[in-house]
């Protein structure tokens, strides 16, 4: 009796192993030379394989007889190869071995030949691990598996930001576990997670990614970078606007100088996000955005916004600007830009190319916003002709913001 089993194992392994290099039935088979009735008819595209590592390490298991593990990772690899029949045809099989006392039998029927690319390396599947970290590897397999079975959108959800919480840390302690990294890649696109998607971007591209022949691995690479998701700079700017979607788009402006008194409406602004942070930019009444920004915030570590504003040394080209000429109470002023008929306001001559202080980027003397971000106040410093006077120190200028419409809904030129 045993020696028939050693021997039906012995043909088992010889027969897998014969099949295993087998390449896929449609790489087999030369493509029928194109005829004069169907020399434009494009070749369907190949159905998409896992890779042969991939195949190699599942196989393995199957082979140590250990059907719990294959089926987890055969669950994890459907979602990835939905169109790979071999891992459909191991998962039914798998599942009648789990119930079936005839485990070698079923593993006689199951020898599904490999595919014919080179993936980068993936790392190990479980048959390296051992102690609590094999538990915990299972574990991640079996919420993958769940997760590509149910068909509850918000259960699928709520499985994979599971897997999602549990396999970071694993990933610390074992970080060339490449299935899951593609695992946290799908599933951070599923889940819409910037985050997730470019680091395990990061981790596929270091392995080699972007020169395999997977054309599942190309696919789901390209998808990420559609996404914006490979390149830190845009992920960057897209956690930023994520993140100040309340301040980003069209805002009215209003001012007042203690001097003159009263609130008077000046040209729009546009805050955009920057590679560094928030820009301003003022908005003419003819759609025209300024060339350049007007206000700039950094982002601290904290979350907040530290403002600067912009102060041209001259009227020449200048944008906002609240100007006193000399040290009276009666001293001429310019408030504004000429091209704007809402809040240009000039007291005395053009002031032409005369030196105005201080000039350049000034931090704003305060900033606040409303609750609901509809709203926002900032208090910022006059310029002098006369850089020793202190009458503009004593009278800043208050500016409200309010806004009128989302980023995506300005018509600006």
């Amino acid at each position: 009796m045993n020696a028939m089993r050693k021997f039906s194992k012995s043909l088992i392994c010889g027969s897998f192993l014969a099949l295993i290099c087998l390449r896929p039935m449609h790489a087999q088979t030369a493509a029928n030379p194109p005829t004069a009735a169907n020399a434009t008819v494009a070749n369907p595209a190949p159905t998409v394989q896992a890779p042969d590592d991939m195949m190699k390490k599942l196989s393995d298991l199957v082979h140590a007889g250990k059907y719990s593990e294959a089926q987890q990772t055969v669950a994890a690899l459907l979602i990835l190869y939905p169109g790979d029949q071999r891992l459909t045809k191991a998962k039914t099989l798998l599942d009648k071995a789990l119930l079936s006392s005839k485990s070698t039998e079923t593993t006689e029927r199951w020898n599904p030949p490999t595919a014919s690319v080179a993936p980068p390396a993936t790392g190990t599947i479980a048959t390296q691990l051992s102690g609590m970290d094999k538990v915990e590897y299972n574990s991640l397999m079996e919420l993958v598996g769940k997760a590509q079975q149910t068909t509850d959108l918000e259960q699928q959800k709520a499985l994979l930001q599971r897997f999602m919480n549990m396999s970071s840390p694993f990933l610390l302690k074992h970080p060339n576990e490449m299935l899951l990294w593609l695992l946290r890649a799908e599933s951070a696109l599923s889940l819409d997670d910037l985050r997730a998607g470019y680091e395990a971007g990061q981790r596929l591209l270091a392995a080699g990614a972007a020169s395999s022949s997977d054309a599942n691995l190309q696919r789901l690479l390209a998808q990420l970078n559609l996404k914006g998701w490979l390149d830190q700079k845009n992920v960057k700017i897209i956690e930023q606007e994520e993140r100040f979607e309340w301040l980003l788009g069209t805002w009215n402006v209003y001012w007042m100088w203690s001097r003159y008194g009263g609130i008077n409406s000046r040209d729009q602004e546009l805050f955009v996000v920057s590679e560094s942070g928030v820009e301003g930019y003022v908005i003419g009444d003819d759609g025209t955005k300024s060339a350049e920004p007007d206000f700039r915030g950094t982002i601290l570590d904290s979350g907040e916004i530290k403002w600067e504003c912009y102060l041209p040394p001259t009227d020449i080209g200048g944008l906002y600007a609240f100007r006193h000429l000399d040290g009276g109470k009666s001293g001429r002023t310019t408030i504004g830009r000429k091209s704007d008929l809402h809040g240009y306001f000039a007291n005395g001559e053009d002031t032409g190319n005369q030196q105005f202080y201080p000039f350049g980027w000034q931090p704003v003397i305060s900033y606040e916003f409303d609750k609901d971000k509809k709203t926002m106040k900032m208090v910022i410093p006059p310029q002098e002709a006369d850089p020793q006077n202190t009458y503009s120190k004593k009278n800043p200028i208050f500016l409200s913001f309010g806004k009128v419409e989302s980023r995506q809904a300005g018509q600006v030129k």
